[in-house]
């Protein structure tokens, strides 16, 4: 928001520097970005060559048709000499006057010059040239009741400091002058000027409810709806005052009419809107929500297409504006105007919110809106706007208002404890200053005994926010209020004393432990966008009927590449790893932690919004998936290639476990094959932790990678339910004893057929060896032209041991006698 400061003066008495008003609002809490000086050069010496000028002749140049040759009373002894080639003045006019030696907004630098061999000796000055429209016809005619010789910049901006504001959305009220005025007033304690709402000084005509009526359809959008009538209206240009500050608060002067509604808005805060009387049908202006649609053409010349949810002000035909947000040529102010409606209005804040984003209009009045202002600024807006009217456009103001609300917004009273107010600020501010900023703050604050009773034995206050402060709801916003005027700065430099140990959750816990674990085995973290495409998960070839294909649908998505909610990492994770290789890095071992959306088999989403009740919400389980990448072929990989099989996959996620002092169990995917269609049904397995399924790993399919753009490479993916691991993870762990007696170890190579699962031999062999046997592991696969082709040979390594005694031989053939035995038995297997 851009606010000129010589504006912000006529409200507040604030004599300091520009730079020393940016620090106030900054260190108050109103971040000022920056001050933008507009208009010529500010060193004094420079403006003191603008003035107010009054024309006394008029002559043609001799030596030029279209040139004047002007004598001009600048208020000095000498009258100027000043060629001019403008023609719409007349002797008698005030003027601006730019004099010899001054340096225009331009840049250009006067000088005393002959123009078609007549000395001109100075510049009679245009809005264009003041910098206050883009193209004039002519030079600025100001008042004839300005003195001539006083410095132009005692009535005109010529040189402007404009405050660029960086405002939070909690914060409607402050959206105008008046409302940075306020700040100022509230951090300084500099007097605050009354608001600029006093209505018109005369009322004619017949009443206003004579000349048209209003009617609000739909209460629920539009809170308030107020209208006066004004007639007899003059449109034209705005005077020179008025388009100087609209411009430099960063609008475009439009008409006298239009720009007294915009310099309301801006001054006051309260957007307002007016329509041609003459061209509203039958006389009522209706507050409706559009129907489905409905079509209007809009300022711009744009026909849009409306819908239930918008609102709009109409007469009995048609739609006149949408509400809030733009203006139609169908009740256009324009030159033939004469009596206008000016309508002040409160919105529903996500109403026009939501009316911006379908339509893709965001104006001014909207931007203020959409945040949610007070209705009580109605009444003022209509008399400020009345008053200016009436004064610069000479209307006549009908008596009367029309003024249609269901309910006023009541102020909110609070409990207020000063003590409390020091304990949370870390520092004193004496009761007496605390009611003062409150008051400031235009609070109603009854302190009670405060003159009596010392601030250490002060009772609760009450204290009563204005209703344009609808952020003051509890006790510690009005604390925070003293705290940023009386100065965070004052905080002393202090650690601050905890009453309780920190520490984390449970899921923090393993959240952070399976992170850490993977980025250990050299894997990277990637955060992908939790939005996706609708089909961002067909190529895993999922079932029809798989819940992971019925995704939460957004209601108002940025685009369609972002308009579902994810049900599985996998396809996120595989397009960051084609991401990487699309810009020529090596390909990436990736994974990620993250939550997906999925609705319960038996749930159909229904389009009702979140808020109704009885609509059930989809579950958001979080998930820890992995992507290991490299090349498709073994025999292709090369001495700086990594190893991507199911045995480093399953290593890796084996890694994952152990951090959470969990030990997992491999099984084939049996049955659950359905649910994991993208795995390749050799190189897979559903992954347990104390017989509970909690994820899947394995290779995927070539044809599923290729689906994905990733054709040429082995990826090897796992997914892990953290929701499932959390009850199990880091449990106690009992003491076990490290043993006195050594171990013995045995490797076993068995040959089994290749459709044989490991981990079937790895638990034959377990149960067969009886209690000496502690472990048993694959720790090698070979298949070759030493076994036969539908053969493989799994590498076994067994580690026994007693915790009474060393083991004899007779003790370590028995348990492998007993493993072999089983294992021929049981799997079919042979030594090797």
């Amino acid at each position: 928001m851009r606010v000129p400061v010589s504006w912000l003066r006529e409200y507040v008495d604030w004599t300091d520097g520009v730079e020393e008003l940016a620090e106030l609002l900054t260190m108050s809490g109103t971040e000022v970005e920056g001050i933008d000086w507009v208009g010529a050069p500010r060193d004094p010496e420079n403006l003191a060559r603008f003035v107010v000028g009054r024309v006394l002749t008029r002559e043609k140049h001799p030596n030029a048709d279209k040139l004047s040759l002007c004598t001009v009373d600048v208020g000095d002894a000498d009258v100027r000499r000043i060629v001019c080639g403008a023609h719409n003045f007349t002797a008698g006019d005030v003027v601006a006057v730019s004099l010899t030696g001054a340096v225009l907004e331009s840049g250009l630098r006067l000088r005393k010059s002959a123009i078609r061999g007549v000395e001109s000796e100075g510049m009679m000055l245009s809005e264009r040239e003041l910098g206050y429209e883009e193209d004039s016809p002519g030079i600025a005619i100001l008042p004839r009741d300005w003195e001539a010789g006083t410095p132009l910049q005692d009535h005109l901006p010529v040189s402007e400091a404009v405050l660029e504001l960086e405002l939070t959305s909690n914060r409607p009220d402050c959206f105008s002058v008046y409302g940075i005025a306020r700040e100022v007033a509230a951090a300084s304690g500099a007097r605050l000027a009354p608001p600029p709402t006093a209505g018109p000084a005369v009322r004619s005509g017949a009443p206003a409810e004579q000349s048209i009526t209003v009617e609000v359809a739909d209460p629920d959008l539009c809170l308030r709806y107020g209208a006066r009538v004004i007639r007899g209206l003059q449109v034209g240009e705005s005077p020179a005052w008025l388009k100087a500050r609209l411009t430099h608060a960063g609008m475009r002067p439009i008409n006298n009419i239009v720009d007294v509604t915009n310099y309301v808005m801006l001054g006051w805060g309260q957007p307002l809107h007016a329509f041609d009387a003459a061209k509203i049908g039958g006389d009522k202006l209706v507050a409706r929500r559009a129907r489905d649609g409905e079509k209007i053409v809009t300022l711009d010349g744009v026909e849009r297409v409306l819908d239930g949810e918008m609102l709009v002000i109409a007469d009995v035909e048609k739609p006149l504006v949408i509400a809030g947000v733009f203006g139609a040529v169908d009740a256009e102010v324009d030159k033939e105007t004469r009596d206008v409606v000016l309508e002040a209005a409160n919105f529903s804040g996500p109403s026009i919110l939501r009316t911006e984003l379908h339509t893709g209009i965001r104006s001014e009045a909207s931007n203020r809106f959409e945040k949610g202002l007070d209705a009580n600024m109605v009444p003022g807006g209509l008399d400020f706007a009345s008053r200016l009217l009436a004064e610069l456009c000479g209307g006549e103001v009908a008596p009367g208002r029309l003024d249609v609300c269901a309910e006023l917004p009541q102020a909110r009273t609070l409990t207020y404890r000063p003590e409390k107010c020091d304990a949370l600020l870390g520092y004193a501010v004496p009761a007496a200053a605390q009611a003062a900023i409150l008051r400031r703050l235009e609070c109603a604050v009854d302190t009670g005994a405060l003159a009596e009773a010392p601030s250490a034995s002060l009772p609760s206050w009450t204290v009563t926010p204005p209703t344009f402060r609808p952020d003051l709801e509890r006790e510690v916003d009005l604390i925070e209020e003293v705290g940023r005027i009386a100065g965070y700065g004052r905080a002393p430099a202090t650690l601050p004393r905890h009453s309780t140990a920190g520490g984390l959750t449970r899921p923090q816990e393993v959240r952070r432990a399976v992170r850490r674990a993977l980025a250990a085995c050299g894997l990277d973290e990637v955060i992908t966008y939790t939005f996706v495409a609708p089909d961002a998960a067909a190529p895993l070839g999922l079932p029809e009927d798989d819940v992971r294909l019925r995704p939460v649908r957004l209601s108002n998505p940025m685009s369609v590449e972002q308009s579902v909610m994810r049900t599985t990492l996998l396809p996120g994770l595989i397009g960051a790893l084609r991401d990487n290789i699309a810009r020529r890095n090596d390909p990436p071992n990736l994974f990620e932690l993250g939550r997906v959306y999925l609705w319960d088999d038996e749930v159909t989403p229904a389009p009702a919004h979140a808020a109704e009740p009885g609509v059930v919400l989809p579950h958001e389980p979080e998930i820890a998936a992995i992507v290991l990448s490299g090349p498709l072929q073994p025999e292709t990989w090369t001495a700086g290639s990594r190893a991507t099989d199911y045995f480093t996959l399953r290593g890796v996620v084996e890694a994952a476990l152990g951090v959470l002092r969990l030990q997992g169990a491999f099984a084939p995917l049996g049955d659950a094959v359905a649910a994991h269609p993208y795995l390749h049904p050799g190189k897979s397995a559903l992954v347990r932790v104390a017989g509970r399924e909690v994820g899947a790993l394995g290779q995927l399919r070539p044809d599923v990678a290729a689906a994905f753009g990733a054709e040429g490479l082995a990826l090897c993916v796992a997914t892990l339910s953290l929701d499932q691991l959390q009850p199990l993870a880091l449990p106690d762990v009992p003491f076990a004893d490290l043993g006195a007696y050594p171990p013995a170890v045995q490797d076993l190579a068995v040959v089994v057929g290749r459709d044989m699962p490991a981990a079937t031999v790895v638990a034959t062999a377990r149960r067969a060896g009886g209690k000496l046997t502690r472990d048993v592991h694959v720790f090698d696969v070979y298949e070759g032209d030493q076994v036969p082709p539908d053969k493989r040979s799994l590498a076994l390594r067994v580690v026994m041991r007693s915790p009474e005694r060393t083991l004899s031989e007779k003790d370590i053939a028995g348990v492998r006698a007993k493993i072999v035995g089983a294992l021929a038995r049981d799997c079919g297997a042979t030594l090797r």
